[in-house]
């Protein structure tokens, strides 16, 4: 009658049939950080008729740590290939700063824009060789995002809308009885995300901000733990 000792059981494989099922099921939880890229127009602007003309500058100052949570749906097409369907809520905010030509801050200081987003990606998962209980891969896709956290009189108003490419790596973790892996992943945005009619904003001299960049596009950088 054979016998099975601690250190044998230790080595053993778990969820061996995992990866042959056509399609699974799972959930996220993370982390997240969101900046901004912005580009300067550099454009002259004036307060009044009789004011001095001035530029402004903005930039994005510092990212602060969000939540993500998020529901994931798998289908295998090829034993190293699935395709992903995994909508994401991330609960953050953003930070812009805007100086003149000579370096003075706004009297505005730090503009805090709330981000609760909504996002959609569709993401391939190419998956390496299996060692044991763990195998690592790799993601590439496309996501579009839902900004839900919009001010219609914030001195900068955000399009709801925004589309981009996403990237990232992980490893899965076969547990006993179920797969945990750690991922982390990069989206950039390929809109211009700032919303530029503005008939509602509160301020109309708030606009000289909203003049002062070209484009915005935004960044998400998500470390998130998948339980499938």
């Amino acid at each position: 009658m054979a016998s099975f000792s601690a250190g044998s059981l230790g080595r053993m494989n778990n969820l061996v049939n995992a990866d042959n099922r056509l399609y699974h099921f799972g959930f996220i939880l993370g982390l997240n950080m969101m900046d901004f890229n912005p580009t300067n127009a550099a454009i002259p602007y004036k307060a009044s008729e009789d004011a001095e003309e001035e530029i402004w500058y903005g930039e994005d100052t510092k990212m602060t740590p969000g939540f993500t949570v998020g529901i994931i749906s798998d289908l295998r097409i090829f034993s190293w290939l699935d395709l992903r369907f995994c909508p994401q809520l991330y609960f953050n905010e953003r930070h812009l700063q805007f100086r003149d030509s000579e370096g003075n801050l706004s009297p505005k200081g730090d503009l805090i824009i709330q981000s609760n987003i909504m996002q959609f990606p569709l993401d391939f998962k190419i998956r390496g060789q299996r060692k044991r209980n763990y195998r690592p891969y790799l993601l590439a896709g496309g996501a579009m995002t839902l900004d839900m956290g919009r001010d219609a009189e914030a001195t900068i108003m955000l399009k709801q809308i925004d589309y981009g490419v996403e990237f990232g790596i992980g490893c899965d973790f076969y547990l006993p009885y179920f797969k945990l892996a750690p991922e982390f992943k990069i989206y950039l945005g390929l809109g211009d995300v700032l919303q530029r009619d503005r008939p509602e904003i509160a301020d109309y001299t708030d606009l000289k901000y909203t003049n002062t960049l070209s484009k915005l596009t935004s960044r998400l950088f998500i470390l998130s733990f998948n339980f499938e």
